[in-house]
């Protein structure tokens, strides 16, 4: 019976890195996507273009590294083990900061209406 690396997650394989890649071109599209519907177009009439590059800009830098890291993964199987825990962390990231941001875009909107 061979020996495992202990720190080898079992069942490593390439539906890790696919799935990984997947994730973060549809949350490229996604956010291009809204920004560009009828629900980003009134945001333009809220929230000034800082504010929605402040909100956007991470996101979607956030799962060009998860993508990187995914086809890092999948061409180089040397260092897929790095370049999973790299697209791991960015792909915790990315709806953490969507959550954090419509918190504050919520908290900015309430005192707003409420400080008259």
């Amino acid at each position: 019976m061979a020996a495992r690396d202990p720190e080898e997650p079992e069942g490593t394989t390439f539906t890790l890195p696919l799935l990984g890649a997947l994730f973060s071109s549809l949350v490229i599209v996604a956010v291009v996507a809204l920004l560009s519907s009828h629900l980003g177009r009134d945001l333009d009439d809220k929230i000034d273009a800082p504010g929605r590059t402040l909100i956007a800009a991470p996101v979607i830098i956030c799962a060009t590294v998860v993508f990187v890291a995914c086809m890092i993964a999948l061409i180089q199987p040397a260092y897929r083990r790095q370049a999973l825990r790299v697209a791991e962390i960015g792909s915790w990231v990315i709806p953490a900061w969507l959550v954090m941001g419509a918190m504050v875009l919520g908290a900015i909107s309430f005192a707003l209406n409420h400080a008259d």
